[in-house]
């Protein structure tokens, strides 16, 4: 894209040539390269933009932590911006160049950016992007790398609050997965946005001879938006954390509360147990044997034994609990989770 105050053009171009020769006094380049296969097209482009050769090799290998590095003829960017990704968090490396006419960008080529916005803003003339010089460009696209991380972070918070409300109802194997995976993502987003702030910083900085002073207001709004992004990012880590404690903690209870009815149900059989296993020694002289009602009178007896440490353990809060009212609440509650 080539563009001043008065006019504005598009091109597709396939080849270095053509796209230099978009290059006019007076107007503003933005040359974006999809890919970073071809080491003679980079090549090219820093003997025509005077690009350093470092910064062309720090372009190549991806996985940069973000930075500016300010040369004699340009300023060098690295960042790191989202991309949609159906299985987790997707980031690719943009690398920036900008210089006093032009803005150099260069993606890995994934398919989809997050730069739609900025470029219609060109098409349509709205703002201040075409008078305002390369400098705003170049602002225009890191805030665009910025904005795009909000979304992600809104799907972690909606991500998050799905996983609390099924860990406190139904805890089980999967979600202690998935609340890593969430960590591990939460990670890389970090890796990926708190090194923005001292970008920002440095372009901020006075005497920066690429940026000019009425850009650096808009700027500080990036570095705004980048410390906010951190700070939500560091919350959620807390919340993935408190997720994982939590988990653990409704296993351990549903475990606890499982043993504890266990524990109930063989104490209620353990007098049984030993009613039936005097009864069944079969002396000759144990007057209940000949009783004609004998049996009845076991298994009642049994029976109201059963009943009868029922009663008890309910009362105990063995087996439910009981509050002021002296309404039972059932050993399903407990299992939910709720405070004893």
């Amino acid at each position: 894209m080539t563009f001043d105050l008065n006019g504005f053009e598009e091109f597709e171009v396939s080849t270095l040539t053509a796209a230099v020769a978009l290059r006019q006094p007076g107007r503003t380049l933005w040359l974006n390269v999809d890919g970073l296969g071809s080491e003679t097209l980079l090549r090219e482009l820093a003997s025509d933009f005077g690009l350093h050769a470092l910064a062309l090799e720090d372009v190549v290998n991806t996985g940069q932590r973000p930075k500016v590095d300010e040369y004699d003829d340009h300023i060098y960017v690295v960042a790191h911006m989202a991309l949609p990704s159906q299985e987790g968090l997707g980031t690719e490396q943009f690398s920036l160049f900008l210089g006093e006419d032009f803005v150099l960008t260069f993606q890995e080529g994934h398919p989809g950016d997050c730069f739609e916005p900025v470029r219609s803003r060109l098409r349509q003339n709205s703002g201040r992007i075409r008078r305002a010089g390369p400098c705003y460009l170049a602002y225009a696209l890191l805030d665009a790398v910025v904005d795009a991380w909000f979304p992600v972070l809104d799907r972690y918070g909606a991500a998050l609050h799905a996983l609390e409300e099924e860990v406190l109802t139904r805890p089980h194997e999967d979600q202690m997965m998935r609340i890593r995976k969430v960590k591990w993502e939460l990670l890389t987003l970090l890796r990926a946005v708190m090194p923005l702030r001292d970008v920002f910083t440095s372009l901020m900085r006075e005497g920066n001879a690429f940026v000019r002073p009425e850009t650096r207001l808009f700027l500080r709004d990036c570095h705004d938006h980048a410390m906010q992004i951190v700070e939500e990012a560091e919350t959620y880590r807390e919340i993935d954390a408190s997720l994982m404690e939590m988990y653990h903690s409704s296993v351990s209870n549903r475990t606890n509360e499982v043993m504890k009815f266990l524990t109930v149900v063989s104490a209620i059989f353990i007098p049984l147990t030993f009613l039936v296993g005097v009864y069944g020694m079969n002396f000759e002289y144990m007057p209940e044997l000949k009783w004609r009602y004998g049996y009845f009178g076991a298994l009642a007896f049994m029976f109201l034994v059963s009943i009868s440490m029922v009663l008890y353990f309910r009362y105990r809060g063995w087996f439910g609990r009981v509050d002021r009212t002296g309404k039972t609440a059932g050993l399903r509650a407990q299992l939910k989770g709720d405070d004893p």
